[in-house]
Parts: C-alpha cells; sequence; structure tokens
C-alpha cells in the first residue's frame, strides 16, 4: 500500500518541492559572505611632514614623517581607519614599504596615499619608507611622498657626502638663505615646520619647503642629483662669466673714454684754428 502511495503524482512533487528547497538551503549555508559596499576612510590630516633620503642598491629610500593634526591621531587612537592622499600619486618604481598599521592605496596602477589605523603606533607622528627605483642621473621627478592640504613639509635632498638633490625654483618656489620654499613663506612658517618634525637646520640649501597643493597644482617637483664636482665646475663657469662679464664692461669703459679723449682733442684742434683763422688770441 506504501509502495502503491510513493508512486502517485502528488508524492513525486512534494519530494520534488523537498529536494529543491534543501538544495537552496544549502547553497545558502555554503555561499560566502556578500561583500559590503566600499565605505571610503575618513581622511586624515597633517601639520607637517619631513622627508629624508638615502641612497640603496636600486636607488632612493624616502624615510617620510607625517606629523598628523591632534584630531586625526586622535581619531586614530580611537580606533578609526583613516586615508592620508599624497599631492601626487607617487611615480613609476615607487611603492610604499608595509608595515602594521599602514596599507598602500592603489589606484590606476599608481600609489596615491596609505590607509592608516591605530596598529601603526601610538602619537602623532606615522613613519613609512616609500622605495624609489630610479638611476640618478639627470632630471627627475621627487619621490618625496608629500602629502596633500595646506600644511608646510620639508624635504632634506642631502644624499650625504656633498651630493644632494636640487630643484629648481620657479612659479611655486624660490631659493632663500640656504633653502628653497613658496614665495612669501615666512621665517615664523620654517620655524614651526622644523619644531614639529624635529629637523635641524642647515645651510647646505638642501631644505625644500613645499605645500601640498603647490605641488598637486604643479603636478609634481623636478629635482637634479648634483655633486660636488658637478656644483664645482659650474661654480667655476659661474666664474669666468662674471669675469668674462667685468673684461667686457672694462673695455667698453676704455672705448668710452678713448672717445672722451678723441672729443676733447678734436674740440682744442678747432679752437686753435678758429683762433689762427681770426689772427691768435685778442
Amino acid at each position: 500500500m506504501l509502495r502503491d502511495h510513493v508512486r502517485t503524482p502528488a508524492f513525486r512533487r512534494m519530494v520534488l518541492v523537498l529536494h529543491v528547497l534543501l538544495g537552496l538551503a544549502g547553497t545558502a549555508l555554503t555561499a560566502p559572505a556578500q561583500a559590503q559596499p566600499h565605505k571610503p576612510a575618513s581622511v586624515a590630516r597633517v601639520a607637517g611632514a619631513l622627508f629624508t633620503p638615502s641612497r640603496t642598491d636600486e636607488g632612493i629610500a624616502w624615510h617620510a614623517q607625517w606629523v598628523l593634526t591632534p584630531e586625526s591621531a586622535t581619531e586614530i587612537a580611537e580606533g578609526a581607519s583613516l586615508e592620508l592622499r599624497f599631492a601626487v600619486p607617487l611615480a613609476d618604481g615607487e611603492e610604499v614599504e608595509q608595515k602594521p598599521g599602514v596599507a598602500a592605496i592603489v589606484e590606476n596602477g599608481h600609489v596615491t596615499g596609505i590607509v592608516i589605523d591605530r596598529a601603526a603606533g601610538p602619537g602623532r607622528t606615522l613613519s613609512a619608507v616609500v622605495r624609489h627605483r630610479t638611476s640618478l642621473d639627470g632630471s627627475q621627478r621627487y619621490g618625496a611622498p608629500v602629502a596633500a592640504g595646506s600644511a608646510l613639509q620639508i624635504i632634506d635632498g642631502d644624499l650625504g657626502a656633498g651630493t644632494r638633490f636640487e630643484v629648481e625654483p620657479g612659479r611655486i618656489l624660490e631659493k632663500g638663505v640656504g633653502h628653497v620654499a613658496p614665495p612669501g613663506t615666512s621665517h615664523a612658517a620654517r620655524e614651526e615646520a622644523r619644531r614639529l618634525t624635529g629637523y635641524t637646520a642647515r645651510v647646505t640649501g638642501a631644505a625644500v619647503y613645499v605645500r601640498g597643493e603647490d605641488v598637486r597644482v604643479e603636478g609634481g617637483l623636478a629635482a637634479t642629483v648634483v655633486t660636488p664636482r658637478a656644483r664645482g665646475h659650474r661654480g667655476a663657469i659661474g666664474i669666468a662669466v662674471v669675469f668674462g662679464a667685468i673684461v667686457l664692461a672694462l673695455l667698453a669703459a676704455v672705448r668710452r673714454l678713448r672717445h672722451a679723449a678723441g672729443v676733447e682733442r678734436a674740440d682744442a684742434l678747432l679752437a686753435s684754428e678758429l683762433d689762427a683763422l681770426e689772427g691768435g688770441p685778442r
């Protein structure tokens, strides 16, 4: 009798429905949890920064120290993850060395910033290393990861043994005594940037003070590696140019004096001839 009941169409439909329901339940249990939409982190703000280069076999290692504002440091200490955005994306051959609490943000194949969380350490100062593979030949883009914003930041271009990065002054930078900075940057602003970062000022001309907003507008900064020999050669050329200018100025002065003397002699000769024609002096 049970066998006859199993053969009925109603029983077979019920078994089919149960089979489908069990299959759906199994899929729901075994499927991975659906990824939540990415929620952009809040933006970390910096009060200052210092970027110090050192040579490596592959090029340059930039030792970066960003000094966060008290508000951003407090958010991270309370468990938030913040994004620190760079003024311009890192160049080809640049990468951020991974460490606890610091993860690179990669967009369109370039590092555009980092995400920071509490594992990066307490306090306002955040450190990381940016490695730049470069041959150090000719002019190239500065690899210092300047943070976006209006805070004054310091790039120390001293590579040791008298060799340094030199950046050409232009619309956003002008030369000062022992440094390069945006036009109108006050002594007090530079002092505050040094105080925040612990940078020791040296009259080497290697210190570059920049703001992220200016770097963004320019699309990055270009610099050239200059050795003491190259500076000496450049200095000799400068001395030769100055000496040549002095010589030319002296020659021009001599010509003027000769011309003046010739004019005076001509005047005297003309006066004597006139006197002779008039019968001599009266």
